[in-house]
């Protein structure tokens, strides 16, 4: 019986201290976990900053770029303004150049039919110049004839008058 009361006693000494061993060893071991997670819980906090950081950098480059598109928009409607008015400007010189060729044209003609008129006039000139010509000669040949026939009524008259 002493037996049995020293093993009972011991169990119940070495239960005790057995449960308290457990729960040293599993105390260890949520230690341990929670370790790892509050290390992991740093890591996560730390990324969430990171993103948070370039969160914030990223919505500044977007609102940089907004800003840079209101820009070129605007650019973009001026240079589109400033093209129209450009092309305006062409077609009023298109037309303005169309005027003059058709001017050009007009004067070319009007300088073909006098340089035609000129030559004909000067055919006319030419062909009448040969007519006086033979004209002059003409009245040469009458002013001789006429001299002659003065010469022989004088000589007729010398005659008669002799």
């Amino acid at each position: 019986m002493k037996q049995i009361l020293i093993l009972t006693l011991t169990i119940v000494l070495v239960f005790p201290l057995a449960l308290t061993g457990c729960c040293r060893t599993e105390i260890a071991h949520l230690k341990t976990e929670l370790e790892t997670t509050k290390s992991q819980r740093d890591e996560l906090l730390a990324q969430v900053d990171t993103v948070s950081e370039t969160r914030d950098k990223l919505q500044k480059q977007v609102n940089e770029l907004s800003v840079s598109r209101d820009r070129l928009e605007t650019q973009v409607n001026e240079l589109t303004n400033s093209r129209d008015q450009l092309q305006k400007q062409v077609k009023e010189l298109s037309a303005s150049r169309d005027s003059l060729q058709k001017q050009a044209d007009d004067l070319t003609l009007s300088r073909d039919a006098a340089v035609a008129e000129a030559r004909n006039a000067k055919q006319r000139i030419d062909t009448l110049a040969g007519q006086l010509e033979t004209e002059t000669q003409k009245v040469s040949e009458l002013q001789n004839q006429l001299k002659q026939v003065q010469t022989t009524i004088a000589e007729l008259q010398n005659k008669i008058s002799l």
